[in-house]
């Protein structure tokens, strides 16, 4: 997967969860794809879209990493250094889902690093729970799979939801198919049991990109207003189905231990 230009990714995702119940759902997603450290190149192209002022959608640095304006380029470099062995100099790619209308949730945001390949090298998967809004950075090594794509292994640390503890590990898989301005990205993520590696949610996101110029900029505030509000939303939704459907609620660390877990956004 080469380091593409700025780009709209359109499509859906997909949750499936296999235990104690069986549970699924499919619902859009719209998402950009650009280097963190210029989202002028992006937001240029069009008057409603902003990295500097308010607006109908916009980036902010400081919604991501720390928290603070440092580059997200640098903080994913040095997140990376330790379990790549090497500082990564090549291009950063960032996928995630801008504000839009002043709110922004992100259930997963993916940073890619290139080094002196033509595939990254690794990854920061930035994660944020639901409802407590906190956030975690995994770095991960990306290794080549059989498939032609991507994969990484991670242990789960952040209590994302209310119906799984920490108790698991990340399968995660990311593959491409186009050419430099059109194509798939495909990112997969497999929830299995530390314990046993036996698997109990799948979720996968398969998106189409594009070059993000003025009209299909436009087309994703018409199309898609409200992107983050429906994810959001969404989420909320399949939560209160699965506690009517009987699923063991898990508190939050804090609840269960006392255990202080730092909110950072």
């Amino acid at each position: 997967m080469i380091a593409l230009p700025p780009s709209i990714c359109t499509g859906e995702v997909f949750h499936r969860r296999e235990h104690p119940t069986v549970h699924e759902f499919t619902y859009p997603v719209s998402y950009l794809l650009f280097d963190p450290d210029q989202p002028g190149a992006v937001a240029d192209a069009h008057p409603l879209w902003s990295s500097s002022r308010p607006a109908p959608a916009r980036f902010r640095t400081s919604d991501y990493g720390d928290g603070t304006s440092r580059s997200l380029g640098e903080q994913t470099r040095a997140d990376l250094t330790p379990v790549l062995g090497i500082r990564p100099t090549g291009p950063v790619r960032m996928l995630t889902q801008w504000r839009r209308w002043g709110w922004m949730f992100n259930p997963i945001s993916v940073v890619l690093v290139w080094h002196d390949d033509a595939s990254p090298v690794g990854a920061v998967l930035e994660v944020t729970n639901t409802p407590w809004k906190e956030r975690h950075r995994y770095p991960t090594p990306l290794t080549a799979g059989t498939d032609g794509g991507l994969t990484a292994t991670i242990d789960k640390v952040l209590h994302v939801s209310p119906f799984l503890d920490e108790a698991y590990r990340y399968d995660v898989s990311l593959r491409h198919h186009g050419t430099g301005e059109h194509g798939t990205i495909t990112f997969g993520i497999g929830v299995a049991a530390a314990a046993t590696g036996v698997r109990v949610l799948t979720t996968e996101m398969r998106l189409q990109h594009a070059p993000a110029d003025r009209r299909a900029l436009g087309d994703a505030l018409r199309r898609g207003g409200l992107p983050t509000h429906r994810v959001s939303a969404g989420i909320h939704t399949q939560a209160a189905r699965l506690w009517r459907a009987g699923v063991p609620f898990v508190p939050h660390p804090r609840r269960r231990a006392g255990d202080r877990v730092e909110r950072v956004t």
